[in-house]
C-alpha cells in the first residue's frame, strides 16, 4: 500500500544517535530524520525557509559555535544546551543510571557518589576539551591525539602535560605557544568545552577500576545508550533546548515535535 503525502511535523537531527534519542521522546505526528552531520541539518533548513516550507524544526550540537558566538541562522534551528547531546546527558541524572548499571557502588561511594564522579569526569573532560578549543581556534585541521593514551586506567588520571606535548608535536608546534594560547581563553561554560564522546571514553576507563569493574569489551557505544535511555522526562524538561522546542511548537502551530 502506497503511503501518502507526510502532514505532520520534521525533527531533522544530525545523526542516528540522535534520532534513537528523540524517538521515544517526540510526538507520533513527527517524523525524525537522519540530517548525516550538523552541516548538512544547517543548510537544509536554512534551504527550507527560503522556499517557505513550513513545520520542520532542526535540533544541532552547539559544538564550539556557542563560545565563538556564531549564529545559527534560521528561526527553525535550535542547539543543545551543552556541547552535544552527551554533554546534556552526563550532566542530567541521566549519569546516575549509568554509574548504577555499570558501576560498583562501594568504589563510586569511595569516590564521593554521584556527584563527585559528575565533577571529576569534567574536569578530566576540560583537559582534552581546552586542547580540542585550542584546535577550533588556531586550525580546524589540527591534529589530536588518540584520549587512550593519556588516561591512566588504575588511577582515573590524566596526563595534561604528556598530551599537550604530543598535540604540539604532531603540528609542529612549541609546546610552550600551545600552553599559552589555552591559558589566555576566556571564561566559558565548562559544559560547553567539553566533547561528548571525549567524557564518555573517559567515564569508560574510569568505570573499569575506580569506579567499577567493567569488562573491556564494553565500549562507549553502549555507554551512550545506556544514558540515552536513562535520561528522565524531568530532566529533560527542565533543558533550555526542550523549552525552546516547545516554544518553536507554539509559534507553528499545528506542528507537533515533543510528546505530550
Amino acid at each position: 500500500m502506497r503511503r501518502g503525502p507526510h502532514t505532520g511535523s520534521f525533527l531533522v537531527l544530525e545523526g542516528l544517535d540522535d534520532v534513537r534519542f528523540w524517538s521515544t521522546r517526540s510526538h507520533h505526528g513527527c517524523r525524525l530524520i537522519d540530517g548525516k552531520g550538523k552541516p548538512n541539518v544547517v543548510r537544509g533548513l536554512r534551504r527550507l525557509d527560503e522556499i517557505g516550507f513550513g513545520g520542520a524544526l532542526g535540533v544541532v550540537d552547539s559544538n564550539y559555535d556557542y563560545l565563538a558566538g556564531v549564529p545559527l541562522g534560521s528561526k527553525n534551528l535550535l542547539a543543545t544546551d551543552a556541547h552535544d547531546l552527551e554533554c546534556m546527558l552526563c550532566r542530567s541524572s541521566a549519569l546516575d543510571g549509568v554509574l548504577a548499571e555499570f558501576g560498583s557502588d562501594e568504589k563510586i561511594d569511595r569516590f564521593g557518589q554521584s556527584a563527585g564522579v559528575r565533577t571529576a569526569l569534567l574536569e578530566r573532560g576540560l583537559v582534552f576539551g581546552r586542547l580540542r578549543w585550542a584546535a577550533q581556534r588556531l586550525d580546524a585541521g589540527l591534529q589530536l591525539p588518540a584520549i587512550r593514551a593519556f588516561v591512566d586506567e588504575k588511577s582515573w588520571s590524566v596526563d595534561e602535560d604528556g598530551l599537550i606535548d604530543r598535540a604540539a608535536g604532531l603540528n609542529g608546534m612549541e609546546a610552550s605557544a600551545l600552553r599559552r594560547h589555552i591559558a589566555d581563553f576566556p571564561p566559558a561554560d565548562p559544559w560547553h568545552v567539553v566533547h561528548g564522546h571525549d567524557l564518555l571514553e573517559i567515564l569508560r576507563f574510569g568505570l573499569r577500576s575506580v569506579l567499577g569493574d567493567l569488562r573491556a569489551s564494553v565500549g562507549v557505544q553502549e555507554i551512550g545508550r545506556a544514558l540515552r535511555l536513562a535520561m528522565s522526562a524531568a530532566d529533560l524538561r527542565s533543558t533550555q533546548l526542550w523549552q525552546d522546542m516547545r516554544q518553536w511548537e507554539r509559534l507553528n502551530k499545528p506542528y507537533l515535535v515533543l510528546a505530550a
